[in-house]
């Protein structure tokens, strides 16, 4: 009897064993569609919400330019504000304006002038929301910092990582006749530092252009048939010099005398790399973007040369069909992205030309030509974040009645 019911436990617990096996074997089939519903059901989710992404998307590239970086050449363009006030001539100084300068962070622009001061005006506080609004609550531009330099001031230079958000990187270079190379505080005014480049017979010489290089860790300065170096931490002398006479005793013309160091710093490391010729002096120059080109000015001359950096001295193409028949520096400025060129010109107009893709054009006609003062333009910035551009206006006359003038800085919206 034993025996048979040791047989009838052993029976229930296979028929126990086989029962859960299947019981398991249900559950787990059951699990796996439900798996692969919920599987299913995510991917349809989330096809929907790509759906829904692409559309947001869509929309925001339609709506994004119109409130935010597009410069739009077609439409006429907006003064939003302008200083005028603090250009008036006198007697003494006719007062007009030599260029402007957007900060690297696009809060400030610096203005220095005739009057041997250098001015720095805020971007005003409505158009830091993201849209701009049709009126701003004045059309007075105001300047929120003054600073007078010893004398004729001949080139500024911002501090290259400047933001506002950092007290420590808000200065900038300035350089001016009979004055050593100046580092003003853009928050008080305050001289940081002094930069003092002595000649051969160990007297203090004016720098004619000077430039933040290598990270902003040095100061390089133009002088006449001289380049020197500076440490930007370690305010005083010189640390290095460069003589064109002995390291080019036989190149004319050579490139940037007078604005050469935009150039230099990167064309000249332990030697000359290329030069360029000229055929007058050169007022700027300026890299491109994308780092292949360069882009050269030169006095009383209505054209300006793009040069290839991947075949140094060979010429690209040229722009032609700005007014600068005059011996005063009038500015250009590049878009952001390298596609447009925009200059001012001694007729009141700005220049556009739009840069092409390929490299088998000779010369470039204007695209566009709009009429924003009745003066000279002497300076052109672009904003780099809002299509705001800010002009300099004024030159210098001789024998001309003072309402003949008209030395301004303005603000203009291109939209």
């Amino acid at each position: 009897m034993e025996f048979y019911e040791s047989i009838e436990t052993n029976l229930e617990a296979v028929t126990n064993v086989s029962d859960k096996t299947l019981v398991d074997e249900i559950v787990t089939e059951k699990s796996e569609e439900n798996i692969v519903e919920k599987i299913s059901e995510i991917q349809t989710k989330e096809n929907l919400l790509d759906t829904k992404e692409n559309e947001a998307i869509k929309n925001t590239e339609v709506t994004y330019p119109t409130n935010r970086f597009y410069y739009n050449w077609n439409n006429s363009p907006r003064l939003l504000c302008e200083a005028t006030a603090e250009y008036e001539p006198t007697d003494l100084c006719e007062n007009f304006t030599k260029g402007c300068q957007w900060s690297p962070d696009g809060t400030c622009l610096l203005v220095p002038s005739e009057d041997f001061r250098i001015r720095i005006y805020e971007l005003p506080k409505e158009l830091y929301s993201e849209k701009i609004p049709p009126e701003l609550s004045s059309t007075k531009l105001s300047a929120a910092l003054t600073i007078k330099e010893g004398g004729l001031i001949y080139d500024t230079c911002w501090y290259p990582f400047m933001n506002s958000w950092e007290p420590a990187t808000c200065c900038f270079l300035s350089t001016s006749r009979e004055s050593p190379i100046h580092l003003w505080d853009a928050f008080n005014g305050e001289l940081r530092a002094t930069y003092r480049a002595y000649n051969q017979v160990d007297e203090v010489e004016a720098a004619i252009s000077i430039q933040f290089v290598d990270s902003a860790k040095k100061v390089w300065a133009g002088f006449k048939n001289a380049l020197r170096m500076f440490d930007m931490e370690h305010p005083g002398r010189q640390t290095d010099t460069i003589l064109f006479k002995r390291e080019f005793p036989n190149v004319t013309g050579l490139l940037a005398l007078e604005h050469i160091l935009k150039t230099l710093a990167s064309l000249y490391k332990d030697g000359p790399l290329c030069t360029f010729k000229t055929e007058s002096g050169v007022t700027q120059i300026e890299f491109s973007p994308c780092g292949t080109k360069l882009f050269s000015v030169v006095r009383r001359n209505n054209e300006f040369l793009c040069w290839d950096l991947r075949n140094p001295g060979i010429v690209l193409y040229s722009l032609e069909g700005r007014h600068s028949d005059t011996n005063q520096r009038i500015q250009f400025d590049i878009m952001h992205n390298g596609k447009e060129v925009v200059s001012g010109g001694t007729n009141g107009d700005i220049i556009i030309w739009e840069l092409p893709g390929s490299t088998n054009c000779e010369n470039l006609n204007v695209t566009h030509e709009i009429n924003l003062s009745h003066d000279c333009i002497n300076g052109i910035s672009l904003h780099k974040n809002l299509p705001i551009v800010a002009i300099s206006t004024g030159q210098r006359l001789c024998d001309t009645l003072p309402q003949d003038r008209y030395n301004s800085v303005q603000l203009w919206l291109c939209s």
